[in-house]
């Protein structure tokens, strides 16, 4: 199956003009924009729902060497699976998310209440729902979350929830004008009709309907729609929403919402298919084919030579007998060349590094030749792009967390907002530490900014909290080259003062010599 990324669906309305209807309680306009929509929509949503499933199942190893076939011996057909897709996933999780999100303050802001998010949001378990979106975008393209109120919200706890939403039931409509704001979101959900038992003409029971539900989730307002009637048609009363902004957000590293398994697809399937063919190789050459020639053997004797091991031929001069094994076998020094050339092009195409060339140590493999040559300066360059989106789509979320910890008074968030708040991604950080802290020397013996160099040298999660703890300890930052002047100055007034002394001392002292005369 070949996939592309999954559609974004995009309809011809700006958001104001459904909010606008929400105000005005004008329902019946409302549901006919949306039905509309999503009677547009919902044939795309199913074939994002086909390719979502089929990549789920690539991950978990229902990958396509499944479906080999091989038109000579078919008893010989291998279909094995090297999971490439799996480990290169497991590591981009914890490579980047690893290490919790942690939230830091860019200027000077409550200190308190983001000690208080980072604490909410690790009682929420954001860390675990973080990697496995991350995952969800990784292998089909996008992700979706909800957040909302906890209403079982009491101290200790935090006052909203966070839920990942499945990919494959999910969507998120965006507008088709400039901008392409987010419109709504929904969720559909495959029912069952099991009410009261149905027969045909014939008396036969038939098996119960199956339908859809699709809830919407405006801005302000969650509506339900269902097709259980043969139309779709909203079902019971809107819900009103508090907060004014989208609780469902979609997740993605790439505006074609790509995954990284369509993208080196070919190669993981190319992998496979050489493994398979290989262990056929071997099998056949166990399983050889005997040859006869000159000799005429029966079904029976064919079964005697199976369970015996040996076979007696007849042989003349005229005519010689012989049996021999069909044999033949790939080059294996061939077959590995180019399996580690496939390896090799995922490792670099997919920015994952490689423990090892091939499975073989080099001399290099140590220090800064190991972080360069295998990939993880490469690896971390191009982390940098995932981050950039991931935290642009986890920022909406952020949104709705800090509105509802404005919205319940326990919480104690009330003056945080999202401009004051930056996510950093807690990558490792202790590599070439000798080197970072080196280069934090150098630059405040230059006189940068501290605020500066903690941000430059990549050592510390939250630069701007380093600064301040320094500023508590040391007090304001002073210039190192005036300190080093002035320290010099000092000296060589000191320098200047000691040989003065001296020479008054050896004045008294010849003075002090000519009267003893």
């Amino acid at each position: 199956m070949k996939t592309f990324g999954r559609t974004t669906i995009l309809a011809p309305y700006e958001e104001k003009e459904l909010l606008e209807l929400t105000k005005k309680k004008d329902l019946k306009d409302l549901d006919t924009i949306i039905t509309n929509i999503l009677n547009e929509s919902l044939p795309i949503h199913d074939q994002n729902r086909t390719e979502t499933l089929y990549l789920k199942g690539y991950l978990y190893g229902d990958q396509d060497i499944k479906n080999k076939e091989k038109y000579t011996r078919e008893e010989i057909n291998n279909k094995t699976t090297e999971n490439w897709v799996w480990a290169f996933t497991d590591f981009k999780k914890a490579y980047l998310l690893g290490k919790p999100i942690q939230y830091v303050q860019i200027a000077d802001v409550q200190s308190d209440e983001i000690s208080l998010l980072n604490q909410y949001v690790r009682y929420a378990h954001k860390k675990a729902l973080d990697m496995d979106i991350y995952g969800d975008a990784l292998v089909c393209g996008r992700g979706f979350r909800y957040v909302n109120k906890n209403r079982n919200f009491e101290d200790g706890k935090a006052p909203f929830e966070i839920i990942n939403c499945n990919p494959e039931d999910t969507e998120v409509v965006y507008s088709s004008k400039l901008g392409n704001e987010q419109l709504f979101a929904y969720i559909v959900t495959n029912m069952v009709d099991y009410g009261k038992p149905a027969t045909d003409d014939t008396g036969k029971d038939v098996e119960p309907k199956d339908y859809i539900e699709v809830q919407v989730y405006l801005r302000n307002l969650v509506l339900t729609y269902s097709d259980k009637t043969g139309t779709l048609i909203r079902v019971g009363e809107p819900k009103p929403l508090l907060y004014n902004e989208h609780i469902i957000n979609e997740y993605y590293l790439n505006k074609k919402r790509i995954s990284m398994i369509e993208i080196g697809k070919d190669l993981f399937d190319d992998i496979n298919y050489l493994e398979s063919l290989d262990k056929d190789d071997m099998e056949q050459f166990v399983n050889a084919i005997l040859v006869f020639t000159n000799a005429t053997v029966t079904e029976e004797d064919l079964d005697d030579i199976k369970s015996l091991g040996a076979v007696c031929i007849n042989s003349t001069e005229q005519k010689k007998a012989s049996v021999d094994l069909l044999q033949g076998r790939l080059n294996a020094t061939d077959t590995q060349t180019y399996y580690n050339r496939l390896l090799t092009s995922l490792h670099q195409i997919l920015g994952v590094p490689m423990f090892s060339e091939y499975g073989k140590t080099s001399y290099g493999d140590t220090g800064q030749a190991k972080l360069t040559g295998q990939g993880y300066t490469d690896a971390g360059i191009r982390s940098e792009g995932d981050t950039t989106m991931f935290g642009v789509c986890d920022s909406k979320s952020l949104e709705v967390i800090l509105k509802i910890c404005k919205e319940v008074a326990k919480s104690k968030i009330k003056n945080l907002n999202i401009s004051d708040i930056d996510s950093k991604f807690q990558r490792e950080m202790s590599e070439n530490l000798l080197v970072k802290t080196q280069g934090l020397m150098n630059l405040y013996s230059c006189d940068i900014p501290r605020s500066v160099a903690n941000s430059i040298v990549n050592l510390f999660s939250d630069p701007n909290q380093v600064t301040l703890e320094q500023e508590k300890l040391f007090g304001k930052q002073q210039s190192q080259q005036n300190k080093g002047n002035s320290q010099s100055t000092e000296k060589q007034v000191s320098t200047e003062n000691k040989i003065d002394k001296q020479d008054n001392d050896l004045t008294r002292a010849t003075q002090s010599d000519l009267q003893g005369k």
